[in-house]
This record gives structure tokens, C-alpha cells and sequence, in this order.
């Protein structure tokens, strides 16, 4: 009977107790570390993610900053173009008012009869000696200047509807409606 005397004893008792609230405790612990390096690998892959996603976010505002400025560059190469082709088409026009002041003056000068005279000057119908020649002449004039003039007309048709065709695809490029 010592078994059973041994099994009733308190030391036993106590024994096994504290052998089970040791072996819970290490258990515990045990699972403790666990959660902690769970916790502190999670934190570490949630970190890495952050790090990831802010690179990527500068990588775009950089990218994007890029193409903000070669947009800009268009954009002031553009206006540059414009504004060439602007201060050439005045030149032009400008031209072309001088070349139909000196036709109405020729056109005066003839209606008035002052062409037929042998000092007159050869610029504005100069001295003829037959008026229809000289008409035809002045005809020949004004029909060389109107068609500069239509020439330049359609041309800067053309650079408008080029214009506005480049204003639809910038739109387009937008997101807007590409109706003005």
C-alpha cells in the first residue's frame, strides 16, 4: 500500500501540480514567442510593402513631374511655332496691302489717264503706249495678287483646321469632350 499511500500524499499532489503549472507555463511562453515572431515577421513584410508602395508612388511623381515638363516644352514650342508662323502670315498680308495700294493707285492712275503720259511713272502703270495693254496689265496684277491672296487664305485654313485637329487630340489625350 505504499503506492496508494504515496498517490493520497499532499507532496505528491503538490509535485504534480507544479510539474503541470510548469509545463503550462513553458507552453505558454512557448506560444508567446510564436505570436511574437508572427507579429514581428508581419510587421516586417507590412513594412516592406509601405517601402515598396512609396517607391513606386515617387518613381510615378517623378515620371509624372517628366512629363509635365516635356508637355510644357510641347506646349512652349508650340506657341513659339504659332507665334512664327503668326509674325509671318502679318509679313505676308502686309506685303500683299502694299501690292494692292500700289494696284489702286495704278488702277487711279489709269482711270485717270495720267499713265499715257511718256514721264509717268513704270510702277504704277508705267508709260503705254496702247491702254488695253495697259489694262491688261493691271488685270494681269490683280489677278497674280488675288491669287497670293487665296493661296495664303487657304493656307491659314489649313493651319486652323491642323490647330484645331491638335486642340481634339490634346482633349482626347485629357479625358475631355473633344467637341469645343
Amino acid at each position: 500500500m505504499p503506492a496508494l499511500a504515496l498517490l493520497l500524499d499532499w507532496r505528491t499532489w503538490l509535485a504534480i501540480t507544479l510539474v503541470g503549472l510548469i509545463a503550462f507555463a513553458g507552453i505558454q511562453t512557448m506560444r508567446l514567442n510564436w505570436a511574437k515572431d508572427a507579429l514581428t515577421l508581419e510587421r516586417a513584410e507590412r513594412a516592406t510593402e509601405r517601402y515598396t508602395a512609396e517607391a513606386m508612388a515617387r518613381a510615378m511623381a517623378e515620371r509624372n513631374a517628366s512629363l509635365q515638363a516635356a508637355h510644357a516644352a510641347k506646349q512652349q514650342e508650340a506657341l513659339r511655332a504659332f507665334n512664327d508662323a503668326l509674325a509671318e502670315q502679318e509679313r505676308r498680308v502686309a506685303a500683299a496691302d502694299a501690292d494692292a495700294a500700289e494696284l489702286r493707285s495704278a488702277v487711279e492712275c489709269y482711270a485717270a489717264g495720267n499713265c499715257l503720259t511718256p514721264g509717268a511713272d513704270t510702277a504704277t502703270g508705267g508709260t503705254c503706249e496702247n491702254r488695253a495693254a495697259t489694262l491688261g496689265g493691271l488685270f494681269g496684277r490683280a489677278d497674280t495678287l488675288a491669287g497670293r491672296m487665296a493661296r495664303a487664305a487657304e493656307k491659314h485654313a489649313s493651319e486652323v483646321r491642323a490647330l484645331k485637329a491638335q486642340i481634339s487630340a490634346d482633349r482626347a489625350a485629357c479625358g475631355a469632350s473633344s467637341e469645343p
